[in-house]
């Protein structure tokens, strides 16, 4: 972790492949990665991105046109609703093989988000308290990230588990060769053989 610290730029070199994807490089997650120029790239992080702030550049827009179309309550509770089919979409595996539901998924999420937010801006007046507000927003943001995280990260574990390498990462092909090059730039070390003497 240290060198870590020190070689932030070296580690996120070394480490390139998962920067964009996120997921082990092999087929076992291809329904999770998409291709863009020929690069891979996560599909949640992406397009829950994508579709955050495209929606929240959309309502900013029909907001300078008339802020009358805006309500809270509804704002708010859209945004959950949305959120909250994301998560019985995902759990119920129906967007699990199937990369265009998964795409569809993520921007129920990402504009739910935005819904959520701009109910939040919208509180007594945009431009009123404003900092508070952007600080809310950021704090929510990183809770959702987290549970996002939580989640893909048992997603990872529990495929991997099952998997014939059995997160042998030195003999598994998804991650073989960042593991490689993460050994070769000192970041992690050799599990050394032990030997029992008599």
């Amino acid at each position: 972790m240290r060198r870590v610290i020190r070689h932030p730029l070296l580690f996120l070199k070394v480490t390139d492949p998962f920067i964009s994807s996120h997921h082990p490089a092999c087929n076992h997650f291809d329904s999770h990665i998409i291709p863009i120029r020929g690069r891979k790239w996560c599909i949640g992080c992406t397009f829950n991105s994508i579709s955050f702030f495209s929606a929240m550049i959309i309502l900013f827009s029909i907001w300078l046109i008339d802020e009358t179309f805006f309500v809270r309550f509804y704002l708010f509770w859209g945004g959950i609703a949305q959120s909250l089919l994301y998560f019985l979409l995902s759990v119920s595996n129906i967007t699990e093989e199937r990369k265009r539901a998964k795409v569809a998924s993520k921007f129920l999420l990402g504009s739910g988000f935005a819904f959520i937010c701009w109910s939040v801006l919208l509180f007594e007046g945009l431009f009123t308290n404003l900092a508070p507000k952007i600080l809310l927003i950021l704090l929510l943001y990183l809770g959702f990230v987290t549970i996002l995280n939580i989640k893909r990260s048992f997603e990872i574990f529990k495929e991997c588990e099952h998997c014939e390498y059995k997160m042998r990462w030195s003999k598994c092909p998804g991650f073989r060769d960042a593991a490689c090059k993460l050994i070769n730039a000192d970041f992690l070390y050799p599990e050394q053989s032990k030997t029992s003497s008599n």
